[in-house]
């Protein structure tokens, strides 16, 4: 193989602004985004489809399957890698509405519970409820540290 045509590889170094987002993140409130999503759920919701469509969808995005890794000093800034032990059961999980109530303000409480609970560095940065309402509705919270954003 010709020497310009050889395979080179390629390192994905966090961004200044990424470095920024994780530096900063200090105190009780943790730097996550979240957003709620109501579903149509009157043809029936199985919570175990729903939870396997998402994990083919993580499965699509490298990000979303990665983690910061830090570097020996003098080396560079940290960078992203494959986390050797995903686990999309550490993400994905079916809750139920607090309390049984069974209404949005409910799905806000989780999604507020969920936004309010900093992200586990060791793993990559997100997590996703799937909340069923009733038997028409159900919400998917997903919240993402702002370094994946």
């Amino acid at each position: 193989m010709p020497r310009s045509a050889s395979f080179r590889a390629v390192i994905d170094r966090a961004t200044p602004d990424d470095l920024t987002s994780l530096v900063t993140d200090v105190g009780p409130a943790p730097m996550q985004i979240g957003a709620v999503l109501l579903l149509d759920t009157r043809d029936g919701f199985d919570p175990a489809k729903a939870r396997d469509a998402l994990a083919q969808r993580v499965h699509a995005i490298p990000r979303l399957r990665q983690r910061l890794e830090p570097t020996p000093f003098g080396c560079g800034r940290p960078v992203w890698v494959d986390h050797a032990g995903f686990d999309i059961g550490q993400h994905i999980a079916v809750v139920d509405a607090p309390a049984g109530d069974g209404d949005l303000n409910a799905v806000l409480w989780v999604a507020a519970d969920l936004v309010a609970t900093r992200l586990p560095r060791e793993r990559p940065l997100w997590a996703a409820r799937l909340v069923p309402i009733d038997d028409r509705s159900a919400a998917l919270v997903v919240v993402f540290h702002h370094v994946l954003a």
